[in-house]
């Protein structure tokens, strides 16, 4: 369960969703949690711990990319909510998609984002400037590059997304590793685009095209999340860790869309049924 604004997002895409979906999300549809000043930020942490949460996600989205306009976490209640997450020892993550948002998130002492900010191009120095604070902060990055290629494609018609935002993610994310900031494989996956599965082939894909060499892309999808969130039992092929295993035609250090050529799965040493 995310922190987010009354009003904020996602909640504006729960009218999206068909019947079946909103009854898989139960309680969380029409009346999940808020957040609506940083004096409700311990409660929120504390009512998620009893959930038994791994890490606490923040959102520090307005909707600018999407051509809407959202209600937001203020400054200060962002602030709050991390400081009730790592006292009690919680990673924080903030869903940030501009340069401004990701600032924020910043500023309250954030342990990593979700998603590239996506509103700085080549000429802009706001994102060389954000990318070197980010690896100096030792904030890792969850990039998200197959989202926003998913968005733009949609919004290509209607133009009501970000201009740009597609190239702009692979630029961020370029810009991101040159500056060394750990950069982690993710699709943001959901009902409505990008798909589940094929999204994160596509994504290594983008982030080879963003500079990372294709053990670099693998290393971003595997070892490097493990790291990130505390997952010591995976993330490497090695004695005594779990067997999740793929076995693909073709080798992926040389060419990263062999990663699609699947042969065979395994999941904790158990033989998949294909």
């Amino acid at each position: 369960m995310l922190a987010t604004a009354p009003g904020g997002h996602p909640s504006q895409l729960m009218a999206g969703f068909d019947a079946s979906t909103l009854e898989a999300f139960g309680d969380a549809v029409g009346g999940f949690d808020t957040v609506a000043d940083p004096g409700q930020a311990k409660r929120f942490v504390e009512a998620r711990l009893t959930e038994r949460i791994d890490y606490l996600k923040i959102v520090v989205d307005d909707g600018a990319v999407h051509g809407a306009r959202l209600p937001a976490l203020t400054r200060q209640i962002v602030a709050a909510l991390v400081e009730a997450a790592h006292v009690n020892g919680l990673t924080t993550i903030g869903h940030a998609i501009t340069a401004r948002e990701a600032t924020i998130a910043l500023d309250a002492g954030i342990d990593g984002l979700a998603h590239v900010y996506a509103d700085t191009g080549p000429d802009d120095s706001a994102g060389h400037e954000i990318a070197a604070r980010i690896a100096a902060q030792g904030v890792f990055v969850v990039t998200t590059l197959a989202y926003f290629e998913a968005i733009a494609g949609q919004a290509e018609a209607a133009d009501h997304a970000l201009p740009g935002c597609a190239d702009n993610a692979v630029h961020a994310a370029r810009t991101l590793h040159q500056a060394g900031v750990s950069l982690l494989a993710g699709t943001d996956a959901n009902p409505f685009a990008p798909v589940h599965g094929a999204a994160m082939h596509r994504e290594l894909a983008l982030l080879t095209e963003a500079g990372l060499s294709n053990v670099e892309a693998l290393a971003a999808a595997t070892s490097v999340p493990a790291r990130h969130f505390g997952l010591a039992d995976r993330g490497h092929v090695a004695p005594g860790l779990r067997a999740d295993l793929l076995l693909v035609d073709g080798d992926p250090t040389r060419d990263i869309t062999a990663t699609a050529a699947i042969a065979e799965v395994w999941r904790r040493g158990v033989r998949q049924s294909r």
